[in-house]
Formats: C-alpha cells, sequence, structure tokens
C-alpha cells in the first residue's frame, strides 16, 4: 500500500522544492473573469473549477482545518474567521495572480494560493495540505514558530489521507523512508539537530533543499509517535512557551534537555524503523474510506450480506448517496480497492445491530470501522484498531529473550488499549503467568 504512492511522492518533492515558506507577499490578487467565490465553514474559497471538483475541495477544506485543529489543540488557536483560499485551474492565471515562480502551490503570508489543472489530484491535495497548514499556523498559532517546526508540521499534514470524514496522519510513504536512511547514512546528509534548529527562515527559503524538508519532517514524525507517542507531551510543552514567547532554544531545553541527547533517539529511530512500518495507519484510512461509505449507504437503506457484495457495489457506482452527504465519486470507487491487497475484509455488526466494517491483518491485528447517523446523515466514523494479539506474540519472545519485565509492561499497555479485545482473557493470564 505505501508502496502505491511513490509515483505521487516524487512530483510532491519537485512541488515542495520550489513552494516557500509564508512571506510578505500582500498584493491584490488579479483573477479571471470566470472566478466564483464560495464560502465553506473555514475557507473563503475563489476558483474557476466547477461541479464535483468545488464541491471536493469545498469538503476537504473544511475537514483539513479540523485535522489542523484537532492535532494542534494543546498548543494553537480556533480558526476565527474565514480564510482566503484561491483555487486555479491554469498555470499562467496563478502566476499573474502572484503565484511563487516554478511552484503548484504557496501561502502567501495571507492567501493561500495552489494550481489545480484541470481537475484536482492527489498531488493537489498534498500540496494544498502542506502550505495550509502554513495559513493555519499563521492565523492562529501563537509565537514566532522555527522555521523547521513549521515546514516539519506542514509536511507531516502535507502527508495526510483524505477518508471522507477526516484525515489520517502520521503516515509514513516507503519511498520516503528509504529516502531519509538513505541520507542518514551519507555523513555529509542530515545536519546536526543543533545546526537545524538554528536554520532561519531566510536560510531556509535562499537555498531550498528537499533533504531539509525530510529532516524536518522526520524530526516531527519522529516527536509525534516515536517511542509509542514517548515525546508527545514535551512537544506540546514547547510549542506552548514558544507560543508565550519565550526563545525557541530555551522552549527547547526546558522540555527535551541537550538537542544531542534527542538526536541519537532520533537517528536511532529512523534507521531501524522496517519498511511498512505505518501499515496500520494506512489500513486505518482504507476502513475509514470503507466506513464512510458503508454509512451513507445505510442512510439510503442500501444493505449488503458481505463485504464483497459491497465492494461490487462500490466499484461499480452502485451506491446511492444523499447530495446533503456528498462524497467525490472516486473516492466511493477507492474506498474498496485496498481490501484487495491487505488483509480479510468482512462486515460485522455493533450491538445496535448496525453494519461495521472489519479488516484481519495477518499478525492478527482488527481494524473496525463504525459510524454513527443522525438526522439520517453520517456524524460521525470511528475506527478502533484491536493490536492485542500481535502484541501478546512479541510480549512472548521478549520472555523468551529473559525480559519478563519488559513483556509484562507491554501487555500491561497493550490491555489498557484493547479493552474490549477477543484475546484479552488470554493478555490477562499472560500477566498472571508471569509474575
Amino acid at each position: 500500500m505505501p508502496s502505491g504512492r511513490n509515483i505521487f511522492i516524487k512530483l510532491a518533492v519537485l512541488c515542495l522544492l520550489t513552494c516557500c515558506a509564508a512571506g510578505p507577499m500582500r498584493q491584490e490578487v488579479t483573477l479571471p473573469p470566470n472566478f466564483k467565490s464560495y464560502d465553506s465553514r473555514y475557507y473563503i474559497i475563489q476558483t474557476d473549477l466547477t461541479g464535483d471538483d468545488v464541491r471536493e475541495a469545498t469538503l476537504r477544506m473544511t475537514k483539513m482545518a479540523e485535522e489542523y485543529h484537532d492535532r494542534t489543540r494543546d498548543f494553537s488557536g480556533t480558526i476565527s474567521q474565514r480564510l482566503p483560499f484561491y483555487l486555479f485551474q491554469n498555470k499562467a492565471d496563478y502566476m499573474k495572480a502572484g503565484g511563487m515562480p516554478g511552484s503548484a502551490g504557496v501561502f502567501d503570508g495571507q492567501r493561500l494560493m495552489a494550481v489545480a489543472g484541470a481537475s484536482t489530484s492527489r498531488m493537489t491535495w498534498h500540496v494544498v495540505q502542506h502550505e495550509g497548514f502554513h495559513q493555519f499556523a499563521d492565523s492562529v498559532i501563537r509565537g514566532d514558530l522555527p522555521i523547521w517546526v513549521n515546514e516539519g508540521l506542514a509536511e507531516y499534514f502535507g502527508e495526510g489521507i483524505f477518508t471522507g470524514d477526516g484525515f489520517v496522519t502520521g503516515v509514513i510513504p516507503n519511498s520516503r523512508l528509504l529516502r531519509i536512511q538513505k541520507i542518514m547514512d551519507d555523513p555529509d546528509g542530515f545536519m546536526p539537530i543543533s545546526h537545524m534548529m538554528a536554520v532561519t527562515g531566510h536560510e531556509w527559503n535562499s537555498k531550498l533543499m528537499m533533504t531539509n524538508y525530510d529532516q524536518a519532517w522526520s524530526m516531527v514524525q519522529f516527536l509525534a509517535h516515536g517511542e509509542n507517542g514517548k515525546y508527545q507531551a514535551a512537544f506540546s510543552g514547547y510549542m506552548r512557551d514558544v507560543g508565550k514567547g519565550k526563545p525557541s532554544a530555551k522552549a527547547w531545553q526546558d522540555n527535551f534537555g541537550d538537542a544531542e541527547g534527542f538526536e541519537k533517539s532520533w537517528r536511532a529511530y529512523w534507521v531501524d524503523l522496517p519498511k511498512n512500518s505505518t501499515l496500520n495507519l494506512y489500513m486505518r484510512a482504507s476502513v475509514a474510506t470503507a466506513t464512510s461509505v458503508l454509512a451513507r449507504a445505510t442512510a439510503q437503506k442500501q444493505g449488503y450480506d458481505s463485504f464483497d457484495e459491497f465492494a461490487r457495489a462500490a466499484k461499480g457506482g452502485e451506491i446511492k448517496i444523499a447530495d446533503s452527504d456528498w462524497l467525490p465519486p472516486e473516492l466511493v470507487k477507492h474506498a474498496a480497492d485496498q481490501a484487495e491487497k491487505y488483509g480479510t475484509w468482512s462486515l460485522g455488526r455493533e450491538l445496535n445491530k448496525q453494519r461495521t466494517i472489519v479488516a484481519d491483518l495477518e499478525d492478527g491485528t482488527r481494524l473496525t470501522g463504525a459510524f454513527v447517523l443522525r438526522g439520517g446523515k453520517v456524524d460521525k466514523v470511528t475506527v478502533d484498531v484491536d493490536d492485542l494479539k500481535p502484541t501478546l506474540a512479541n510480549a512472548q519472545e521478549l520472555i523468551t529473550a529473559g525480559k519478563k519485565e519488559e513483556a509484562r509492561k507491554l501487555v500491561q499497555e497493550g490491555i489498557s488499549k484493547n479493552q474490549k479485545s477477543a484475546v484479552i482473557d488470554q493478555a490477562r493470564k499472560f500477566l498472571v503467568e508471569n509474575k
């Protein structure tokens, strides 16, 4: 699944190398005469796209802003007024409006602008999600963000996967993982962490390098997910301190200690990371997307006896979706594609007899997608990940290696996260047998 994004990542790399961070370009926008304005919840969208492309932009931008807020709520504010977003069909019109030469999108210090082409694509949305974070940060995150944090978080959200009712962030494409590991093997690859933290916005933009984007993203990814989320609280503390005006170096020292210790842990994390390391997140996105489609089918009284039947209907464009709960047609067709690549998929039922999407992976991990309807529309989509079975297998390996305390801690954490697991009794028995 991750390797399927390789071509897209290469294209996005070309765009990122020509997209600068926020800059003072507050000039008047010259727009084509066929541009129209659309008010969404958080944005004023101005575009010459039409039909489903406009609907997709409206939906994605709403969910994108909510994802920014949800993931930064510990250190950011909220969007208090609609933000300007300009989406162009033609590159020439984008350039005439003030777009950066050679780029496909930019936040210019006030406006978010992007080129869609004849219709939007995954590359379009990667760029918009990246540049859109710069706009969000400028609007609601207090303090002067260091460039590595601003660009690292922008790339973190740029990699996010849209599911119809939300985003899944934190994914690591295999192509990018391999590139980072290769750079780490090069003595002249990434700069020392202490140097990266001291880079100014002017220095970053004067010599745009994909290596710098990779390093900033890998640092943020590690802070958000490394070592089972060990650094999340400290990262939030660092961001809050920066937001209060504390110098970045002092904020880092107060929350993390010295950069040298962080660098060793960061490098070890990426060097040891295996291929498909975020498969569960890719699967979460796939299950969430399929569940979003199933929820809308259920709202329209469409029932299915098996997942295969549901998948055929999705691929064939046979699922009816209310206009008020619209999803992009391509997303609906894509909802069942991944079922053919990873895991065993089925339809389950909740206690309320409502259908769920169930995906079982080879290692025993089970993902269950469920939804809530309110007023005939989708109110919520959730994905529960039960990884207690593979956790038990890992714990048993630790016992064999003579690491009993480590094994017990692993299982205790697994039980805490998987209270409804089908193997929770086995996990409790493991703890009793390995006192």
